[in-house]
């Protein structure tokens, strides 16, 4: 059972509910790539934002990245290893995440062309999520503007709402997927006002997309 908070925190990152550590090291390391090399730092988000490290953010095993639309994503079973972490800023209403993300080969393609497929076939209804303890939701999403990243990234305005203990529940996200070979990152932005939060994930996006070229 989850309360109301913990509710609404589940629909801001409810694509990206990770994993224990069992395929990722303390350290960010997967099948030979570091992770912690690949994460945005605070200051590629903006002056005065802080890193926080997540204690489900290491791993793959027995948790989700991918949950939208009720599409089952069979890219799931190729991540080999994953990291998230989270940013904050002190009176500011923006937050961020980015998650890095190894498959096996041809994981990454088959991930977004997942999330493309879901998308465009997302049921107007609610749909059940497989984040354990968060109901139906139903979808609303706008593409964004993909330039300046990387080619095929896929960026997404989500309205997510449900119903929790008879009561309704919404917010609004800005998500931002790119791959480079088999690694995956994904940038979300919570809070704020839409053009400014859009803004910021897509910058952020741009940022990450640097870290992947390397």
């Amino acid at each position: 059972m989850i309360d109301g908070v913990t509710f609404q925190r589940a629909l801001s990152v409810v694509f990206t509910v990770l994993a224990a550590a069992a395929a990722t090291t303390p350290t960010g390391r997967a099948s030979g790539v570091q992770l912690d090399k690949l994460v945005l730092r605070a200051s590629q988000i903006g002056p005065g934002y802080t890193l926080h490290q997540r204690p489900d953010g290491h791993g793959v095993a027995g948790f989700v990245t991918l949950d939208m639309c009720g599409y089952r994503f069979t890219s799931e079973a190729l991540r080999t290893g994953r990291l998230q972490v989270n940013y904050t800023r002190k009176g500011t209403a923006i937050g961020f995440s980015n998650e890095v993300v190894t498959y096996a080969p041809g994981g990454t393609r088959l991930a977004v062309r997942e999330m493309n497929q879901a998308v465009n076939r997302c049921p107007t209804k609610p749909v059940p999520s497989t984040v354990q303890g968060v109901p139906p939701l139903t979808y609303r999403i706008t593409r964004l503007s993909t330039a300046g990243l990387l080619p095929g990234a896929i960026a997404l305005r989500v309205r997510i709402s449900g119903v929790y203990k008879g009561k309704p529940l919404s917010e609004t996200d800005t998500v931002v997927y790119q791959v480079r070979g088999n690694i995956l990152s994904g940038v979300y932005a919570y809070g704020g006002s839409t053009t400014v939060r859009d803004r910021a994930a897509l910058n952020a996006a741009k940022q990450s997309r640097l870290n992947l070229l390397g």
